[in-house]
């Protein structure tokens, strides 16, 4: 677990009123009045004293200021209250010249399978911003899927508590919501990790984390398939500029006993994870999302689900399917996707008629629709 205390120096936070309340209480009570608890402890408390006076007021914070969580660390320290119960008490908090808050936050933070599985997230399709003027790195996280998008927020939100953006309907007009810098340091600094270590050529999973229990490592696995991954039926497959990273999603894959392969062509890497594989990892993710819903697939749920679905169809080894593909290539031309949902087949069923008829003459290429999705033909 994680306190707020730990995730950096530059954290604001808004306490709650009643906390404000005892705390001005206390330091009447023992030190007659706020100068003179400011003037000895000053060298530690460093704001200046009309801006301690205004942090212990609570309209300060109605009119939409924040103070550093410094400052009350000392004032517990000095009134004898433990740093746990000021975490209990903190309504929001954000990074100091931040823009997005944290609200009804989660305190402690707890290290949940989802926790890795956003740090997945941010080395898969993530990208580290490093603005001006001397603030911190942060990540941004590219998803055009809207539904995916909202399910990445969610999981920011399951972590770390409900997060107030600065744009009205941002999840709706973005296609790359941001994780607050106080939220992305933390998975720097929990891991020990740096910038070069999100880069798409040199990435790797922390040992860590390749090294934890079944649910963590799985929703590592599953945040890869949603942003990397490619469905086809009974075959998923991880393409990536970057062998080592695939290498280490094919250990997953072993630790979780998936049946799968892995080659290297060039400078790719790619993983297979073959049906069998695939139905036992669908079966785990389906127990995972019962604890931690967040971890859903979104599309890539019902894709899954039907490509087994099909492989299950008796239609799937019947041996007449060469026949009725060229029979329906007589009446129009079609790609091999466009056959495989209409006779509820996989593709790579579907394709391996298709190359049988090829060889036998029976049918041609006809053109393209797209780059890669050949229109096949009867051949006159």
């Amino acid at each position: 677990m994680i306190n707020i205390w730990e995730l950096g120096e530059k954290i604001n936070i808004k306490p709650k009123e009643d906390f404000l309340i005892r705390i001005n209480r206390l330091i009447s009570k023992n030190y007659s009045s706020k100068e003179k608890f400011y003037n000895q402890f000053k060298k530690q408390i460093i704001i200046p004293y009309n801006t301690f006076r205004n942090v212990l007021k609570y309209s300060y914070y109605k009119s939409g200021f924040y103070a550093s969580l410094n400052v009350f660390i000392v004032c517990c320290e000095k009134l004898n209250i433990e740093k746990e119960e000021l975490q209990l008490n903190i309504e929001s908090y954000k990074t100091e010249g931040g823009y997005n808050i944290i609200v009804d936050p989660i305190l402690p933070i707890k290290i949940t399978p989802i926790f890795d599985m956003l740090l997945a997230h941010h080395i898969a399709d993530g990208t580290v911003i490093n603005p001006k003027r001397g603030r911190q790195v942060y990540f941004g996280y590219r998803q055009f899927d809207e539904e995916l998008r909202r399910l990445y927020v969610t999981k920011l939100e399951s972590v770390f508590g409900k997060i107030l953006f600065n744009k009205e309907d941002y999840i709706k007009t973005t296609t790359r919501p941001y994780c607050p810098v106080v939220l992305s340091q933390l998975f720097f600094r929990l891991y020990k990790l740096n910038e070069r270590s999100f880069l798409s050529r040199s990435a790797r999973i922390p040992k860590e984390v390749i090294n934890k229990n079944k649910n963590y490592i799985l929703s590592v696995l599953l945040a890869f398939i949603i942003d990397e991954g490619n469905i086809d039926s009974t075959l998923i497959c991880i393409k990536l500029k970057n062998p080592n990273l695939v290498d280490d999603l094919y250990l997953i894959c072993k630790k979780l006993d998936y049946e799968s392969k892995f080659n290297i062509k060039g400078d790719y890497g790619t993983l297979y994870i073959l049906r069998n594989g695939m139905k036992k990892l669908f079966n785990d993710y389906k127990e995972l999302i019962k604890i931690y819903p967040c971890a859903y697939l979104g599309k890539l749920d019902r894709k899954i689900e039907d490509g087994l679905k099909i492989y299950n169809r008796a239609i799937y080894k019947t041996k007449g399917n060469k026949n009725l593909i060229l029979d329906m290539l007589k009446v129009e031309n079609l790609t091999i996707n466009q056959i495989a949902y209409r006779i509820s087949m996989t593709r790579q069923g579907v394709r391996f008629h298709i190359h049988n008829l090829e060889k036998m003459s029976k049918i041609i290429k006809k053109g393209f629709i797209g780059k890669n999705n050949i229109v096949y033909s009867i051949k006159t």
